[in-house]
């Protein structure tokens, strides 16, 4: 099964789905952000690495057992949710490209962006990701 999570900057709520969905099922999944390219531009940081990005995911996915301080931050596209069986949605609407928007693939979680959110303040956040996900991977096999 081929999944895409998308956010805004794919630094915290993508990257968080994507390595629990990977690590409960087995499959790889990939995550992205509607706005990636633009946030990095605009904050320059030294790489793309959700570690550089300062990430709440990264002491969250610690306690789960996955390091994802170097995964790199990416920019979603249109080939992603053509190539996707399901695209699940936690960006904000008004990021939204008309692609995506359009695609019967697209699955919304609506959860709050973690953006200048405090690990602890995240992790109730990522606790929901975690149990849909866990109903994602159950509902797939």
């Amino acid at each position: 099964m081929k999944v895409v999570f998308v956010c805004n900057a794919n630094v915290g709520r993508s990257q968080v789905a994507e390595a629990l969905f990977t690590q409960l099922s087995g499959e790889l999944a990939t995550s992205a952000g509607t706005r990636a390219d633009e946030i990095v531009e605009r904050t320059n940081p030294p790489s793309r690495s959700l570690d550089d990005a300062g990430s709440t995911a990264i002491p969250y996915m610690l306690e789960q057992g996955v390091d994802v301080k170097k995964k790199q931050r990416k920019q979603l596209t249109r080939e992603m949710v053509e190539a996707a069986e399901k695209v699940i949605v936690i960006a904000d609407e008004d990021t939204w490209p008309d692609y995506l928007r359009e695609s019967e693939k697209m699955i919304v979680w609506n959860i709050q962006d973690t953006r200048g959110m405090g690990p602890d303040s995240a992790r109730p956040l990522y606790d929901e990701i975690n149990r849909r996900v866990e109903e994602l991977v159950t509902e797939v096999g």
